[in-house]
This record gives C-alpha cells, structure tokens and sequence, in this order.
C-alpha cells in the first residue's frame, strides 16, 4: 500500500499544482477572456515538487523493503517521508503569491510598476489536482506507515507467525 501510494505521488508531481488566472472582463459579459497559467511542483517558484519527489522515493523504498522482509518497522518509517512530503506541500501554499509574481515575470517586456501591482492583484492563484492527490498520498503514506508500525510495535521482529488453528 504504501508503495503504490508513492507511485502515485511521484506521478502528482508532474500534474498541475498552481493555477494562475486573470479574468479580463470586456464590454459585454460574452466578450470576457481568461488567461490562466498553470506551474506542476517543478516549475516556478512554486518548486518544492523535488522536495516531494524525494520523499516519494524515499517512502516506496520504504515501503517495499518493509513488504519483502517482512519488518512493520521498516515499513513504518515511511512515516518519516510522508511527513516530510505533506510539510513541503505547505510550503507550496505558503507561496501562492510568488506564483502570481512567476506570470507576470515571465511577460516579454517589463511593466510599469502601477500596471503590475495592478495585474497583481488581479489575479487570482489556486491550488490545482496534482497538489491534492500529492497531499492525499502522502497522507496515505503517514497513515499506512504509522499502522505498519503499530500493528508491528506489539511482535518482535523475529517471532515467527502463528499457525492457524486447527479446522479453520
């Protein structure tokens, strides 16, 4: 389980996790434009896809170590990553606005100071599906690491499995 969710955190990290947008509005509200933008965790300044990427490396790693040899500890220290992984998705969030900035920096002339703080607060940034599913697996990866651990805390690493009982 865990494995497969770092599977699919890695493959969140190169879907859209910011969206900029800007709504021109026109004379009628049919001549109205959108432009939108959107930064998946390695572009821009909203980069801390890497971050992310390590920790979903670092987790499946984890995970399937802890699934080949057995070991609940093992596997629960894909705990570690996955908080790690959710930490530097808030970091994301904390920079939403340098996100805004990215657009307008990447304009192939430069603006007017007035017409940029303008456009600034025009535009409207938003988290986007990568960003969620990257938190949903990651949040997936502490949870399951931190049952591996559990369920593994009460056994010694070496006690053999019980038989099953007789007639079952």
């Amino acid at each position: 389980m865990i494995a497969g969710a770092a599977v699919l955190l890695v493959v969140s990290t190169i879907l859209p996790w910011v969206r900029v947008s800007l709504q021109e509005k026109g004379l009628s509200p049919s001549a109205a434009q959108t432009i939108e933008r959107s930064y998946n965790g390695f572009e821009g300044s909203v980069g801390w896809g890497y971050l992310t990427l390590l920790c979903a490396l670092a987790a499946g790693g984890l995970g399937v170590l802890g699934a080949v040899l057995r070991n609940g500890r093992l596997a629960g220290a894909a705990t570690i990553p996955g908080l790690l992984g959710i930490a530097s998705l808030g970091l994301v969030v904390t920079r939403l606005n340098a996100a805004k900035s990215a657009v307008l920096d990447g304009q192939p002339r430069a603006l007017p100071p007035v017409v940029r703080a303008i456009l600034e607060k025009e535009f409207h940034a938003s988290l986007d599906v990568g960003w969620f599913l990257a938190l949903l697996m990651a949040l997936v990866i502490t949870g399951a690491g931190v049952a591996a651990f559990v369920t593994a805390h009460g056994r010694p690493v070496d006690a053999p499995r019980q038989p099953p009982l007789p007639g079952r």
